[in-house]
């Protein structure tokens, strides 16, 4: 490497403040699982590009959608409705309303039709379809019957593309399952977060935990779909047994696959508001929930269940997780549906929520974006580190000679601090992250997303911003 490049690096990183230097490398610490960082700092790392001006935002989705791409490509499609709203939930936009609906499918479909035969959307198939919300399950069956049409329709899907219903066992009557196995869906996803009955009704989620095992066996029994779930630790009056109950729920059940997500209590929220006014009762805090997280990896492991990433197991072959695998390891998204959030070449999307503007502006033949991002420079290279964090190891020389062979002896510093702390250890060459990193990685992923970005923005000039936009 430089000698001075070496300098400045070390130059800029010793005059951060304490508090930003602890965002890069963590405290000292003996208790690594609960106290490795200050905060979490983010849901899901990343580096964003600049801002681009309303004016250019059709020219450039048209530019995408004229253009044939190699790369690969996955379709979200977002459902605004609820039936009801959940105190923790970040996503919800509309009550449900039949009237409604039948407009918004018609929209929907309406914009699926605009794209459909551009020469990005038939290059190559899409390996996946994500139905999710707010909640599809609150659709009604025609409406679900009619949406499944036309994407069979329209899209260009591979011959095993992973078509992801998310759904609530509230909603999702037989009828409604059955139009969506006669229209091509092969994965169900369920947000049941726990299935202590009172810890999701004060969450104000409806059903009884009965009435979630009984519907949960019915669709594994069925055979069509692989059956997902999410489970949260750290919830109102989630005790340390109760998250062991719902872990072990999971693996007595025939459910083919399960997520295990930390709650995110957000600033202003109705979730904070309630347990502030004390309606409900605290969520428990970041160190009590990385403990519950290491219950949870310690019963799945012993169970030889198969881990997909940090957050995501599979029982068996059923569940393949395309989506979310393929998302954060770069793949193309396109989005459809108001709300729904996209990202082609690294250019970031989203659409308008608003149902009313959403309509009128898919009445204009117009695709409703109101905000886009362009590429981050090295958004090639961000997305590998994503993937690879994202699979518990992080091959550090492996990224070296793909993009920059200095990037080993510029990152070994804060691997170092790190492998000291108890968050990383080194087998057979590869950086592999211990539980405690497991739980602090979004942490340890912006820190090297941040650490590169503090090097190539600060007098490297070894690989330009174009080159590493083309590699991978």
């Amino acid at each position: 490497m430089n000698k001075s490049i070496l300098e400045n690096m070390n130059k800029y990183l010793g005059a951060l403040s304490e508090q930003k230097k602890n965002l890069l490398f963590g405290n000292k610490t003996n208790d690594s699982l609960g106290s490795a960082f200050d905060v979490k700092r983010t849901v899901h790392p990343g580096v964003r590009g600049e801002m681009i001006l309303p004016k250019k935002w059709q020219h450039i989705w048209l530019d995408f959608m004229s253009n044939e791409s190699s790369q690969k490509r996955n379709i979200y499609i977002h459902i605004p409705f609820c039936q009801t709203e959940c105190h923790y939930c970040g996503f919800f936009r509309n009550f449900s309303d039949k009237q409604v609906e039948d407009v918004y499918i018609d929209k929907i479909i309406l914009e699926i039709e605009m794209s459909a035969n551009m020469p990005f959307m038939r290059a190559k198939p899409f390996h996946s379809v994500y139905i999710g919300g707010g909640t599809p399950s609150a659709l009604s069956s025609e409406n679900i019957i009619r949406l499944l049409s036309a994407i069979r329709k329209n899209l260009y899907l591979s011959n095993d593309c992973e078509v992801t219903f998310e759904s609530r066992i509230y909603d999702f009557e037989n009828d409604k399952i059955k139009a969506c196995i006669d229209g091509g869906v092969n994965r169900f996803s369920f947000g049941i977060q726990s299935f202590d009955t009172r810890v999701r009704r004060s969450l104000a989620r409806v059903e009884a935990n009965e009435k979630l095992l009984y519907k949960l066996k019915y669709l594994c029994d069925l055979g069509h779909a692989a059956i997902v779930i999410d489970l949260m630790y750290g919830l109102p009056g989630q005790t340390a047994q109760i998250w062991e109950m719902d872990v072990q729920t999971l693996i007595e059940s025939e459910i083919d696959g399960g997520d295990l997500y930390q709650l995110n209590v957000y600033k202003d929220s109705k979730l904070e508001k309630y347990i502030n006014s004390r309606k409900i009762l605290p969520a428990a805090q970041t160190r009590e929930q990385a403990y519950m997280f290491k219950t949870g990896v310690e019963m799945l492991s012993k169970k030889q269940y198969k881990r997909l990433s940090i957050c995501h197991w599979a029982r068996n072959t059923r569940e393949r997780n395309v989506y979310n695998s393929s998302s954060k390891a770069g793949a193309d998204i396109v989005p459809f549906g108001a709300g729904a959030a996209g990202k082609i070449n690294g250019y970031s999307f989203r659409l308008d929520s608003n149902l009313q503007t959403y309509f009128e502006r898919i009445d204009q033949d117009h695709k409703p974006i109101v905000m886009m991002l362009s590429s981050a420079a090295r958004f090639k290279l961000h997305s590998e580190v994503i993937s690879q964090f994202e699979s518990c190891y992080f091959d550090l020389d492996q990224i070296a000679k793909k993009y920059d062979p200095d990037l080993t002896e510029l990152l070994y510093p804060l691997i170092l601090v790190w492998l000291q702390n108890n968050l990383v250890k080194i087998h057979n060459g590869i950086i592999e992250l211990t539980i405690s990193g497991q739980f602090w990685y979004v942490n340890l992923t912006q820190a090297v997303l941040d650490y590169l970005e503090i090097y190539y923005e600060n007098g490297n000039s070894k690989i330009e911003a174009s080159q590493i936009s083309q590699q991978g």
